[in-house]
């Protein structure tokens, strides 16, 4: 079993006066992005230009002394502010290679100030954040937050302090175990599971019809002035994200306490991209397939849960009986085999494909070595012949408009 350091984020608000810090933190950091913004070399490369960012510690030290000499507040985060900036540009390189940015310096929207561990101490729940040295500090209480008991025991990483929330992370490490798994094929209404015994269905109408309530809400506000329409898009935009996230996040959980399989949709982008028709990308927008995915992913690893990728190739095109392909479905719902007349629900064949590849990992009769299949995990292809899905239900989750 292999074992991860996971980390955790948690939020707490707090009605601190540190505006006046935040500011000049920012200001500093400005600065300093600025400076390693004007010493990129762009070396060409074919007809691209391609950065190259100063990072030898003879720069580092020369930036650090130009701008400690000013600074009135604890030195480490003239550190911190260096590493910040260095992120910043790193992440801004990546998206401009990938031609997903210009070549133009990033600019910084949001105040925050990142803290080092050398920056605070934490103990009994309590966490004390240095200022100024030996002159001012801050200190929130853990104990009467929301997570406490989730957090309670384990370590602190770095902070996130905000004008008026922090932001902690917490990490433990985890042995990931293979436990009572079940494979997934995620669709647009619907995530259809199986275990090797039962079919298992949880329906996501609730998040595709926010995303068609929010559509329909854009089509009108296209029509009003600019300024109106940017500011009312940024707000819907905003909603939309949060409610779809909140169920999300909810379906997640419900699968967070065992291993979970998926077909590997990392390709899945690429194809959305390359697709002409209108009314295909317009639907396609509209799942959340992959962030679906990662959310179960770090929800069981911090549970102590392996998740499983496996190539997504003709699942629901395959019989999970015989292995037949057929190729010419034609969007059916039913799967029907040409070979050996086998017929199921299309999204329930292809859990069960993705199952039968789930198995073909390790070889007939045999688990992988150190960890727990459930009781060998009985493959039946021929499955449960009624109609009715197994468990997992989401009526409790559904939303009231």
């Amino acid at each position: 079993m292999s074992e991860n350091l996971l980390v955790k984020a948690y939020s707490i608000p707090h009605n601190l006066n540190i505006d006046n810090f935040i500011n000049d933190y920012m200001i500093f950091l400005n600065n300093i992005l600025n400076d390693l913004w004007q010493t990129i070399e762009w070396k060409k490369k074919g007809k691209r230009l391609i950065p190259l960012i100063r990072k030898d510690k003879f720069f580092r030290k020369e930036i650090r002394d130009k701008y400690i000499i000013k600074w009135i507040y604890s030195k480490h985060y003239i550190d911190s502010a260096i590493k910040q900036a260095y992120s910043i540009l790193n992440s801004w390189r990546k998206r401009y290679l990938k031609g997903k940015a210009r070549r133009e310096k990033p600019v910084l929207k949001r105040k925050f100030v990142r803290i080092k561990g050398t920056l605070y101490n934490y103990r009994n729940g309590i966490i004390k954040i240095s200022i100024k040295p030996f002159q001012e500090s801050i200190c929130i209480d853990l104990k009467n937050a929301w997570f406490w008991n989730r957090i309670k025991g384990l370590d602190l990483g770095e902070l996130i302090l905000k004008e008026d929330r922090l932001i902690i992370t917490v990490r433990k490490k985890v042995k990931l175990k293979i436990e009572n798994p079940i494979a997934w094929d995620i669709n647009l209404l619907t995530i259809d599971g199986y275990d090797g015994e039962k079919d298992y269905t949880i329906d996501l109408k609730n998040i595709y019809t926010i995303h068609r309530i929010y559509e329909l809400k854009k089509i009108k506000i296209q029509k009003l002035p600019e300024k109106t329409r940017k500011k009312l898009l940024q707000k819907y935009q905003s909603r939309e994200k949060n409610r779809v996230n909140d169920l999300l996040h909810k379906t997640a959980k419900q699968l967070s306490n065992r291993t979970n399989v998926f077909e590997d949709l990392k390709s899945f982008k690429e194809k959305v991209a390359r697709t002409k028709s209108r009314s295909m990308n317009r639907q396609n927008s509209k799942h959340d397939y992959i962030k679906l995915q990662k959310y179960i992913e770090y929800k069981s690893e911090w549970n102590g849960y392996s998740t499983i990728y496996l190539k997504a190739y003709n699942s629901s095109k395959t019989c999970s009986k015989c292995g037949y392909i057929n190729k010419d479905l034609k969007g059916a719902r039913i799967f029907i085999c040409k070979k050996c007349g086998f017929r199921m629900d299309r999204q329930k064949n292809a859990s069960r494909n993705i199952w039968n590849n789930f198995l073909n990992m390790w070889g007939q009769g045999f688990a992988p070595k150190g960890d727990k299949l459930y009781e060998m995990l009985p493959m039946n292809p021929e499955g449960d012949e009624s109609n009715e899905t197994q468990g997992l239900s989401m009526d409790s989750y559904r939303m009231h408009t």
